[in-house]
């Protein structure tokens, strides 16, 4: 993968996670949720089978930072293609199945790993989606 399609890809993710923050601040039930949210995760894009372009999510204090690279301490590792985690932001694929099914690797769609610290964090994880899924939209009856 080429630098520029490496930049390409890291924009237009931290496009989508700001806009996902964004709207989630929109809706007053979220505010509190999203500032309580304390976490240093490693994401991992997988691109190729060996393959991963990393970035980092920084949620403190309720301000969301998205930067390249790798965290040397972190809370939380995952790994996902980012058409699954397309898929996951915006709802149509469930945590389970995120976990459960496979993707085009034939990995896991959703990988997790421990912390640095070496604590599981199934915790943090299991919060993920209230901060990366889309809210539903109610359609008027």
């Amino acid at each position: 993968m080429e630098e520029s399609e490496k930049e390409n890809l890291f924009i237009t993710f931290k496009g989508v996670i700001d806009s996902i923050i964004l709207d989630k601040r929109n809706n007053p039930k979220n505010i509190k949720m999203l500032d309580e949210f304390q976490a240093k995760l490693n994401i991992g894009l997988q691109i190729e089978k060996d393959f991963c372009l990393w970035v980092n999510l920084v949620a403190e204090n309720g301000n969301y930072s998205l930067n390249e690279g790798k965290l040397e301490e972190y809370d939380l590792e995952i790994i996902a293609t980012p058409e699954d985690l397309m898929y996951f932001s915006n709802g149509e694929n469930s945590t389970l199945n995120m976990m459960l099914k496979k993707n085009v690797f034939g990995e896991r769609k959703l990988q997790y790993d421990k912390s640095s610290k070496g604590k599981r964090n199934l915790g943090l994880l299991l919060k993920l989606p209230k901060i990366l899924v889309l809210d539903k939209i109610k359609k008027p009856d």
